[in-house]
């Protein structure tokens, strides 16, 4: 689990580092335009979070257009309210410092995916998983780009909770109402800028590296050119706490880790109709008499997998478990949909568990 646990962060800080970069360079380029700070950092700053273009880059090629500019708009609209146009500082922003400021959120969104169910039962729906969310949406503040990857963990395992999060995080959070003035620390070091070079190397090299979707290895490689620069211009910076999430993205880059715990219990086949032909290569998983194939698919990172579950009709009893290719036709049952699996063989692990959406 500690595994799984480090990797999933690290590919919440994979995800978030393109747009951060991106942010940092807008805001260095603007830096005498007070009032687009707000709008070109990762929402680190006092005032609405999800104010941040990067933010709502990033909630749009997760949660789609429709819930980002929402959310842009209403923290524009807050920001009006609680008077924080200008609330952020105009010091040159630290790459390395927004990805400190993101690690507590892709920390927690990586123990969603293991403890959710331990900790609240395998679903909190309805009203009081929206309640949930949004309290603690309130309580926590976390800064932009952080809200988009805690809400994408949470929205296959309580999408409910997950709404609420959306509602409140970065819109109309204590990070809104605060007086506090933050400003930017200028971190910068230079191991740990090497050691975000050789993460985003390596994990664009690797197509994502099962990390994040491998749309993201070419932006990936920018950032490590990026980073290198840095390295060199500030080879003679050190702050040692900088270094801890480059670290964190170097270790999860090289891990070679196992596919999430498999908890959903239903047909995931969304769109799906009796008598369609499917292949399908998945993990089998036994529950009594019952067998399913499992995989995951990621839409950005591995904070937002979610699991493809295509029920079996029947399984020979000499696979028990492990990597099974099937093919054959969905039938209904009840409200369900098997697989009437033509033929069934067991198949070595494949090089990249994942799919992509």
């Amino acid at each position: 689990m500690l595994t799984t646990v480090l990797v999933t962060c690290a590919a919440a800080l994979f995800e978030s580092t393109p747009f951060i970069l991106a942010g940092a360079c807008l805001a260095h380029a603007l830096r005498q335009s007070v009032w687009a700070v707000p709008y070109l950092g990762c929402g680190c700053g006092s005032g609405p979070s999800a104010r941040s273009l990067p933010a709502a880059a990033a909630a749009l090629a997760v949660f789609g257009p429709f819930v980002a500019v929402t959310r842009l708009l209403a923290a524009a609209a807050c920001s009006r309210i609680a008077h924080k146009e200008a609330a952020c500082s105009a010091a040159r922003p630290s790459a390395l410092h927004e990805l400190e400021l993101v690690l507590p959120a892709a920390a927690a969104a990586a123990c969603v995916l293991p403890l959710w169910s331990a900790l609240l039962g395998a679903h909190l729906g309805g009203r009081a998983g929206f309640i949930a969310g949004a309290a603690a949406a309130f309580v926590t503040a976390p800064c932009g780009i952080g809200t988009v990857a805690l809400a994408a963990a949470l929205r296959h395992a309580a999408p409910a909770a997950a709404a609420g999060f959306l509602c409140v995080a970065g819109i109309c959070d204590l990070r809104t109402w605060s007086t506090a003035h933050r400003i930017p620390r200028a971190d910068r070091d230079v191991l740990a800028y090497v050691l975000a070079a050789a993460a985003c190397a390596n994990a664009g090299a690797h197509r994502g590296a099962g990390l994040v979707h491998p749309a993201f290895a070419v932006p990936l490689l920018v950032c490590a050119a990026v980073f290198a620069v840095c390295a060199y211009r500030y080879r003679d910076c050190r702050a040692q706490r900088a270094r801890i999430a480059p670290a964190i993205m170097l270790a999860g880059s090289i891990l070679a880790a196992p596919m999430p715990e498999y908890h959903a219990t239903e047909t995931t086949l969304a769109g799906a109709f009796p008598g369609e032909r499917v292949d399908f290569t998945g993990v089998l998983t036994r529950t009594g008499s019952a067998a399913t194939l499992v995989r995951y698919a990621i839409v950005c990172c591995r904070a937002d997998a979610s699991p493809i579950v295509v029920r079996l009709s029947a399984a020979p009893p000499h696979l028990l478990h492990g990597w099974v290719q099937a093919r054959g036709t969905l039938v209904q049952d009840g409200s369900n949909l098997l697989l009437r699996a033509d033929r069934l063989r067991a198949i070595a692990a494949p090089a990249d568990p994942f799919v992509y959406r």
